[in-house]
């Protein structure tokens, strides 16, 4: 697990257990100013959700340890208004999702777009209710 700091304020969740895909998308987030706390699984996760400040997770669908959907719904039910971007291969929203991811988003989106559906998650109002201090 990997804590950056930045100027910008906003700490996101990025958890996948492909570590490639998981460095690629912390500098495309640092890069865009955000603070990024990195898990390889669902435990590290919820762990590192219950250790840093965070402000949002990008979670990948499958990992080993249970699903990108098993850890959303754990992540919400510390914090309800917690933004949960769930990333898959898989193109059509599982009918488990709803209510629980906030988007959907196909790995391999482009950058701009990426970062824009994370921009209008995080401008939503939040709830902080579970949230480990600054």
């Amino acid at each position: 697990m990997t804590a950056t700091r930045d100027n910008n304020g906003f700490t996101i969740l990025c958890v996948d257990d492909e570590e490639n895909q998981a460095l690629l998308r912390k500098l495309l987030l640092q890069r865009a100013g955000y603070n990024v706390v990195l898990a390889g699984s669902c435990r590290a996760g919820l762990a590192a959700f219950q250790s840093h400040p965070i402000d949002m997770a990008v979670v990948d669908y499958w990992m080993p340890g249970g699903n990108g959907l098993q850890l959303a719904s754990e992540l919400k039910r510390c914090r309800q208004n917690l933004p949960v971007m769930i990333l898959s291969a898989y193109s059509e929203l599982p009918g488990e999702a709803i209510g629980i991811a906030d988007a959907w988003v196909t790995k391999g989106l482009a950058a701009e777009s990426l970062l824009s559906q994370i921009a209008n998650l995080l401008s939503r109002p939040k709830h902080n209710a579970c949230r480990a201090s600054r």
